[in-house]
């Protein structure tokens, strides 16, 4: 994932995401008391990490 800067993006999803999201996070915040987690920050990396993997696949740089 790139560490430029990051620009705001709304999304909608269904609450039944939104709430495994939710639960996501609760663990890593119980795992990690000292790093706090929230449910958007592990949806953007999961959307991060699937263009940069789909990218990857097609040859192409997020640039492109």
């Amino acid at each position: 994932m790139s560490k430029s800067k990051q620009v705001p993006l709304m999304l909608s999803i269904p609450k039944e995401y939104r709430d495994k999201l939710r639960t996501m996070a609760a663990r890593k915040n119980l795992e990690n008391p000292d790093k706090v987690t929230s449910a958007s920050q592990i949806g953007r990396e999961i959307i991060c990490d699937f263009l940069d993997k789909h990218n990857s696949d097609s040859g192409r740089t997020v640039e492109d």
